[in-house]
């Protein structure tokens, strides 16, 4: 568990927090940073408000990506940035593993600078989740 300050974490308006770090790096990899509803809807257990919405939108149509990922670079905790980096590999492997967003997940990754070697112990693990070949009919 973490400190208690990171359970009253108030943040500037308009600031990258970790929720809108997440949604942020979600909508860029999914394709969706023309919309932050669309972002948002993403994660739906996540909890949408009117907040994370427009923080969500600033980030997606006011920040550069790569100035995005140095701010989240710097505002994560390791666990925070190891969750975005499942996330990230879960959608990849979701949708295939195609090739064409293999660039742009490494670029995400290590944007938010998450150590290749922790991701690659989970990823054999997503892979299993997301193979549905197992459940022949």
């Amino acid at each position: 568990m973490g400190a208690w300050t990171d359970l009253d974490a108030n943040y500037p308006p308009g600031a990258l927090t970790p929720a809108t770090a997440l949604v942020v790096a979600l909508a860029h990899f999914a394709g969706a940073a023309h919309d932050a509803d669309a972002a948002v809807a993403l994660l739906p257990g996540l909890g949408y408000t009117p907040d994370l919405r427009e923080r969500v939108a600033r980030y997606l149509h006011e920040v550069p990506l790569d100035a995005f990922l140095a701010e989240a670079r710097t505002l994560l905790s390791a666990r925070q940035k190891l969750v975005i980096a499942l996330h990230l590999l879960d959608a990849h492997l979701a949708a295939g593993a195609p090739t064409q967003g293999t660039a742009l997940l490494q670029h995400l990754l290590s944007g938010i600078g998450v150590d290749p070697a922790e991701l690659a112990a989970h990823q054999a693990t997503l892979a299993l989740k997301n193979d549905l070949t197992r459940f022949p009919q």
